[in-house]
């Protein structure tokens, strides 16, 4: 069911133009403090003619960061579990955005896709399809090349350079660092070129360098550790699982007494210094394809609402997911995929899922089980 405000200003409509234009004139000012963003090749852009703005996905604030230099109208391309949070269920249409269920096809979406750009919009997309937790590119969705083939797209691609330094994905307060987004000239591609090559030409042009990225002159945070446990949901010391306790700026191990100072850089630095990614890597090659176990809850999305299955012991293994008295085969399963607030969510079949986890980090309920499907 479309939320009730895509009924109150559907997509392209005078209604819609109007408070498209209104949020992008009150976001002005405020966003020029707060995000001190700065557009690096901004008068590329085309001032007239539809194309499709791809970038990539690091913050929650990317759409507005890439988009406001547009000086025109854009419609976007969100995550379907967006649509059903209480404050964006109607801010998101209002601002031009349409919904897309993750991991399947979703032929209204595509359709809208298709009549907005044939009407003339730039369409932002963001071809991870999620938001990165460090600034790394993920994998990017191998049908972004399909489409601009089948559209025969003009393309223009974006890089927010330090938007995984503003508000990282795992953090629960943003930071004051200022924003750089450069945006490419404008590019076509010919019938002789492959949708794969479109895609990896995409990749190459979105994807940032995670290390070092500019900060500018003056940057600041407070309590900048706090949810670094969630994404790091081990001592990259001692390797404890769940060992982190964070404090401040600061995380510590309870069972080695390691501890790190995190800065705007997202550098932890301590007796083993490192970088956020870095502590990640070191964490997951420590532990590989390891098992997991606990207690947790299994639920299943109904229309509208989320209704509890199964509770108890819960087990992740290569024979497959088990909750209480529930046992999910591995190659029943697909389109593993984090959202707001750190759900873990999943399909099998057209049943949405989702896992909580007790007294764990759903990242590494998450982690665990993309590998392991990735490997079947």
């Amino acid at each position: 069911m479309a939320p009730t405000f895509m009924a109150f200003a559907p997509l392209g409509t005078r209604r819609q133009r109007f408070l498209w234009w209104f949020a992008w004139a009150a976001l002005g000012i405020p966003g020029i403090l707060a995000f001190r963003w700065t557009p690096g090749g901004a008068p590329k852009l085309p001032r007239d003619g539809p194309f499709i703005l791809v970038a990539n996905h690091s913050s929650f604030f990317d759409p507005v960061w890439i988009a406001w230099w547009l000086f025109r109208r854009s419609s976007f391309m969100a995550s379907a579990a967006l649509f059903h949070l209480p404050v964006l269920s109607w801010l998101l249409p209002l601002c031009g955005c349409f919904p897309k269920a993750k991991f399947i096809k979703d032929r209204d979406s595509m359709r809208t896709l298709a009549e907005r750009y044939e009407a003339g919009d730039v369409i932002v997309l963001f071809p991870e399809g999620t938001r990165s937790f460090d600034g790394r590119i993920q994998d990017v969705m191998p049908g972004i090349g399909r489409l601009v083939k089948r559209l025969d797209a003009r393309v223009v691609c974006a890089r927010v350079l330090n938007g995984h330094l503003f508000h990282p994905r795992w953090a629960r307060f943003p930071r004051w660092v200022p924003v750089r987004v450069d945006y490419d000239e404008p590019r076509t591609w010919g019938e002789d070129v492959t949708a794969a090559q479109i895609t990896a030409d995409i990749v190459a042009a979105i994807s940032v360098d995670p290390v070092d990225p500019p900060t500018g002159l003056f940057s600041a945070g407070i309590r900048m550790a706090e949810g670094l446990p969630d994404y790091l949901w081990a001592c990259p010391g001692c390797f404890e699982q769940e060992g982190l306790m964070a404090q401040g700026n600061s995380v510590r191990c309870h069972s080695c007494v390691g501890e790190w100072t995190l800065d705007t850089r997202n550098r932890m630095t301590g007796e083993q210094p490192m970088w956020v990614h870095e502590a990640f890597e070191r964490i997951t090659t420590h532990y590989g394809d390891a098992e997991l176990s606990g207690r947790a809850t299994l639920l299943r999305r109904v229309k509208n609402k989320w209704v509890r299955v199964e509770e108890g012991e819960a087990s992740l293994t290569d024979e497959g997911l088990i909750v209480g008295s529930i046992r999910l085969e591995l190659s029943e399963l697909r389109g593993v995929s984090v959202e707001i607030n750190s759900r873990l969510m999943f399909r099998r079949g057209d049943e949405l899922l989702e896992l909580v986890p007790e007294g764990q980090s759903a990242l590494k309920w998450a982690h665990f089980l993309r590998r392991r499907l990735a490997a079947l």
